[in-house]
């Protein structure tokens, strides 16, 4: 079966599981330039036809003519232009989180009259999206979840955690991250209470050549996944102190690796990948007290209490995979040949 893809930031997982996909499909996949601020090195199964979209044309998209098509979002108008013109099954992904102010509410029905026409169904993350995809028109059975997930090699490296004490973020250091909020709730921490810990942060961004520099804090930079996987090693608990995440696919790798977690309760992936208490906590992101408080918890716990969340936050991350996103998928197709 031909399957188009129009997507716009490729990340490596999204290429696993497309290559996943690939070798049970024919792809073509349109995509976004790649993004400077994270730069990754992807490799492609030799049956994806890849095309940026700033040089594709609508006539290569009708000679390819797909039978099912994946279009990321709604706001790209050539995008939908395309979904249009072909009049094939389509499956609309996002990640927005519902918020009930007056934006929401007209703009999930102007979407209901002039696009639910062109999607069957929803490809969602997971819980913090399902409201989303009820108001804009999707019904239960046209809702899948799991669309982000994380590389294997996450999975397959986990291993017992390290008792050096490290406190990793992976983030781009820009405003909505909230990085610089971070650094200094930690370090409002006296160094004799910290008991060793130091704060690890991998990424880059527009904010780093103003990042908060300390002894106590290591600012790896921009890390590819696999060197970045076999580094986190060392690593003994994640933290996320996002003011707005949709998602967040870091909290997934995380997870899987078996670190415990701590994440802001602006991040959507809490929904599925946190169980407060069990495998970590949540704050505020607003709240340097909070977030203080939990570091706490996580710094005065013993090892064997730090692993026995990082054990449960590997079994929940079990839950989403690319394995799962490509039978997700198939049911999309399987249910749009059904009709």
């Amino acid at each position: 079966m031909k399957i188009l893809i129009l997507y716009r930031e490729l990340a490596g997982y999204t290429v696993e599981c497309l290559n996943k996909l690939a070798e049970i499909h024919e792809l073509l996949v349109v995509h976004y330039p790649i993004n400077k601020e994270a730069p990754f090195d992807f490799e492609f199964n030799s049956a994806i036809q890849l095309a940026s979209k700033l040089e594709i044309t609508p006539t290569k998209i009708s000679e390819f003519n797909p039978n099912f098509i994946l279009c990321s979002g709604w706001g790209d108008k050539q995008y939908i232009e395309w979904v249009k013109a072909l009049n094939k099954p389509a499956a609309l992904t996002f990640d927005t989180i519902w918020q009930g102010n007056l934006k929401f509410i007209v703009g999930s029905f102007y979407f209901k009259m002039k696009f639910k026409k062109l999607f069957r169904f929803a490809f969602i993350p997971g819980k913090a999206q399902v409201e989303t995809a009820r108001k804009l028109g999707f019904s239960a059975q046209t809702i899948f979840e799991g669309f982000y997930t994380c590389e294997d090699v996450f999975r397959n490296n986990k291993k017992a955690l390290s008792k050096t004490r490290e406190l990793w973020c992976i983030a781009r250091y820009i405003p909505v991250k909230n990085i610089n909020f971070l650094c200094q709730t930690f370090l409002s921490i006296p160094p004799n209470e910290r008991s060793g810990w130091t704060l690890n942060i991998a990424g880059t961004g527009e904010l780093f050549q103003t990042r908060i520099e300390n002894e106590a804090i290591v600012h790896h930079g921009f890390i590819q996944p696999k060197a970045l996987s076999t580094k986190l090693e060392n690593a003994t608990a994640f933290v996320l102190p996002s003011l707005y995440e949709p998602w967040g696919v870091v909290v997934h790798e995380m997870a899987s690796l078996g670190k415990p977690l701590l994440l802001s309760s602006a991040v959507g992936a809490k929904e599925d990948l946190l169980e407060e208490g069990k495998n970590g906590y949540s704050f505020d992101p607003n709240s340097p007290s909070e977030l203080k408080k939990n570091l706490l918890k996580i710094i005065h716990s013993k090892q064997e209490e730090l692993q026995s969340m990082g054990n449960k936050s590997s079994e929940i991350a079990s839950k989403f995979s690319s394995d799962f996103w490509v039978n997700q998928f198939t049911k999309m197709i399987n249910a749009s040949c059904a009709e």
